[in-house]
């Protein structure tokens, strides 16, 4: 399996924050002034340089007065269009260990 920087699935990711950043009226710099980071650092995230996250992506959301559960329907709606149908389940191959 692919590296998750390289899956169509981080593209589909970097492409809607660097969509939503821009209907917002934003600026990488904006954004990253924001979340104190670097424009760099949105910059790598948006060429597919850097991987982000949750609290990156949440922090990201919350800059662009985008809501964090509202962002990923719409990457999981996305990711179903262009991906129809689910990923195996996993199936349990054991009895896990018990964490005392």
């Amino acid at each position: 399996m692919a590296k998750t920087l390289y899956r169509t699935e981080n593209s589909v990711l970097r492409t809607m924050l660097r969509d939503a950043r821009e209907r917002a009226g934003l600026t990488q710099v904006d954004v990253s002034k924001s979340i104190g980071k670097s424009q760099t650092f949105l910059s790598d995230v948006e060429r597919g340089v850097r991987r982000l996250d949750v609290i990156e992506l949440w922090e990201i959301c919350q800059a662009m007065d985008v809501d964090l559960s509202d962002f990923i329907a719409q990457f999981q709606a996305e990711l179903t269009r262009l991906r129809p149908g689910r990923p195996p389940r996993a199936r349990p191959s054991g009895t896990p260990r018990r964490r005392d």
